[in-house]
């Protein structure tokens, strides 16, 4: 009898998993979400951000000139969207031949689902453009956080 007793107690302790470790990844299981009909609904994807995009146009103050000495200001605008949250803009402006003339750096901060303007304004008259003749195809070259992002050109005659 007391054989059947030591037998019973070694089987319900065999039964106990208290204080005994799992191996890794036999957890209890989390369901997933259930609606109230039972049906698990499928798992939406974060949508990809809109890519950055940007259109430049050239506006030559007074309108009509060309000539060097005849503008006073070259304008370059650009629309700029895609931006989530805060971006730094850089607008390189290159002179004819092979360095850059000017580099101006702003900070946009919009919704991806706005579009920004931002105008550049180029002095002509006064400057150093006219004295040292530098007439010719300039280029805009626009970034956002250091990556490229479109370039327009204009022309200034001689």
């Amino acid at each position: 009898m007391r054989a059947l007793a030591v037998v019973s107690v070694a089987l319900w302790l065999a039964a106990c998993d208290e204080g005994v470790s799992e191996p890794p990844g036999s957890g209890p299981v989390v369901p997933a979400e259930v609606s109230w009909n039972g049906i698990t609904p499928p798992v939406r994807s974060t949508p990809p951000l809109p890519p950055r995009v940007g259109t430049a146009d050239v506006t030559y103050v007074p309108a009509g000139a060309r000539g060097l000495s005849e503008v006073t200001s070259v304008e370059v605008r650009l629309r700029v969207g895609g931006i989530v949250g805060s971006a730094s803009v850089d607008v390189e402006l290159l002179a004819p031949g092979p360095s850059a003339y000017e580099r101006r750096t702003r900070t946009v901060v919009a919704i991806p689902t706005e579009e920004r303007e931002l105008v550049f304004s180029l002095p002509v008259a006064g400057t150093n453009i006219p004295i040292h003749g530098l007439g010719g195809t300039w280029e805009a070259r626009f970034f956002i956080d250091g990556a490229p992002l479109t370039t327009t050109f204009f022309t200034l005659e001689r």
